[in-house]
């Protein structure tokens, strides 16, 4: 205690206190995670342009041939040194979005007086007026892992640096040269040389993301690497194709370009907001839907969770002084059914009651996932700005029985999809289905506080606590002398499973236009 009469923490000798937010804290955004990188690989939430690829195809083989220096430290610094210079260009030629450095492009561009750009410094590692701060850029960042992933580079036997592969990566390098002509030396000179004029960011304008010609090879090659899987054992090359698949048919059901929102949404109620159907027309796809079906449940199954979080740390914040947990999951439990319309009798009665609404996707009726998770990302916040009611908890509850019926009625197969997860460390959708069927038979009322104090709050406190031994605090709650006191706040948060950067890289290559699927993107598509 201090003078002042304010509670001092002391915190151990033997940890640093790093405070972290948004880190999972109930331990099940991880299983949706490692869902959607199964089924969107050689694309990643910080990929997002698809010349990129080809970019770092072209720099890795030009890097072979003309400078062949296996110092890692030569090759970050020709990487950033490229990265910096592909800012000024995307900038100088409007301002595209998904650059990495864009902004660094900007305030150097805006205040440039000479017409001469030194970039050399601040593509230097280590330097303190940086392009990005990244020590390997937007390669290390972003790129890397992806351009392994999807084969266009390869490990070398005999250094550390990557090699362009023969089956995809020396293809690529060499359709992107091709497709740019002499201005891939000039961009290579320049890039040597560590300075660019206003004259020279205009003629190499043509470098920018977004022009990949309309008809080419370099198109046709991303194309190829996106649609055309290259072996037919390569299941992830498949899912990547099925996926992108997915979105062209919601992009022809919608007859515009989806927002990632609209995809998900779509491919987990297999229709569109007003009901029409979504035409998949072969079982692959169809297959494949399904899979993101369970991720999407995933999702809203962990959504319902963290918005019960947040409602226990909101009625924690009551009180200061702490709680015992004994007292606090009854609290919060009598606080929940006071707004519920009648408490049943058990879960099981409870899931016998909630019908499904016949499009989950629906605006208009309250009681689909839509509505629910819409009312719930709005009410509960994650925050101390925002307070999460009782009824947006009851909604949580709601949303819960939903799915468990879907899944119970529909023989929806998420055993199959989920019971590769650790279910110590990964709660899903399929831990959490089968611990409420476990107790399916209790008092209502008992069930829910055996929810919020096993599934809710104490394990919150095992995931902070692993999380503390990998040198994270992360703990919204603490224990002290037998009492409750809050930390933090947390709130829902859904996951961003990569449709973003997948339906900005569909627009690159012309799949996707202003008035929905081009001409490529129907026949890949199959509604041309």
């Amino acid at each position: 205690m201090t003078d002042e009469g304010n509670v001092a923490i002391n915190y151990p000798v033997w940890t640093e206190y790093r405070k972290k937010n948004g880190l999972d804290p109930l331990g099940m955004q991880n299983s949706s995670v490692s869902l959607y990188q199964t089924f969107l690989p050689g694309i990643s939430n910080v990929t997002l342009r698809m010349r990129y690829y080809g970019l770092y195809a072209w720099l890795c083989w030009t890097y072979a041939q003309k400078i062949g220096d296996t110092n890692p430290e030569s090759w970050k610094r020709f990487i950033r040194r490229a990265e910096a210079l592909y800012a000024l260009i995307a900038y100088w030629h409007g301002g595209e979005g998904g650059v990495a450095g864009i902004e660094w492009a900007q305030k150097v561009l805006d205040q440039n007086q000479s017409g001469l750009i030194e970039f050399a410094q601040a593509a230097e590692p280590g330097s303190e007026n940086y392009y990005l701060k990244q020590a390997w850029g937007a390669y290390g960042a972003a790129y890397r892992s992806q351009l392994f992933e999807i084969g266009i580079f390869d490990q070398s036997n005999e250094h550390e640096l990557p090699l362009p592969s023969r089956e995809i990566g020396e293809r690529l390098a060499a359709v992107f040269e091709s497709s740019v002509g002499e201005l891939a030396r000039s961009f290579y000179d320049i890039v040597q040389r560590g300075s660019v004029t206003n004259g020279e960011l205009d003629e190499l304008r043509p470098l920018a993301p977004s022009e990949i010609a309309f008809s080419g090879e370099e198109r046709d090659l991303y194309h190829e690497i996106l649609l055309e899987p290259f072996g037919p054992t390569d299941g992830r090359a498949r899912a990547r194709r099925d996926s992108i698949l997915l979105i062209l048919k919601v992009a022809a059901l919608l007859g515009r370009e989806p927002v990632p929102e609209e995809v998900r949404w779509t491919l987990f109620a297999g229709c569109d907001q007003q009901g029409h159907a979504l035409d998949l027309g072969s079982p692959e796809l169809e297959a494949q839907r399904q899979l993101w079906w369970v991720y999407h449940a995933n999702d809203l199954c962990h959504v319902a969770y963290e918005t019960l979080l947040k409602f226990t740390l909101d009625t924690l914040a009551d009180y200061p002084a702490g709680i015992a947990l004994s007292r606090l999951i009854p609290l919060c439990v009598e606080r929940i059914l006071r707004t519920a319309p009648g408490a049943p009798a058990h879960w099981t009665a409870f899931i016998d009651a909630s019908r499904p609404a016949s499009n989950a996707y629906a605006a208009d009726d309250e009681g689909s996932e839509f509505s629910l998770s819409l009312s719930i990302m709005k009410g509960a916040g994650r925050n101390d700005a925002s307070v999460c009611p009782p009824e947006i908890a009851w909604n949580a509850v709601r949303l819960l029985a939903i799915l468990h019926r879907r899944v119970r009625d529909e023989d929806r197969d998420i055993a199959s999809v989920l019971c590769r997860f650790n279910p110590e460390a990964f709660h899903s959708l399929l831990t959490e289905i089968r611990f409420l069927e476990a107790h399916a038979g209790e008092p209502f009322e008992a069930l829910l506080g055996r929810l919020l104090e096993q599934r809710v709050v104490q394990r919150h406190l095992w995931v902070a606590l692993q999380k503390l031994r990998a040198g994270d605090y992360t703990f919204l709650i603490e224990r002290d002398e037998g009492k409750l006191r809050l930390r933090g706040k947390d709130g829902p948060v859904f996951t961003n499973p990569r449709f973003g950067p997948a339906i900005t890289f569909i627009k690159d290559i012309h799949l996707v236009g202003g008035q929905g699927l081009t001409d490529y993107g129907a026949a890949a598509a199959g509604v041309a």
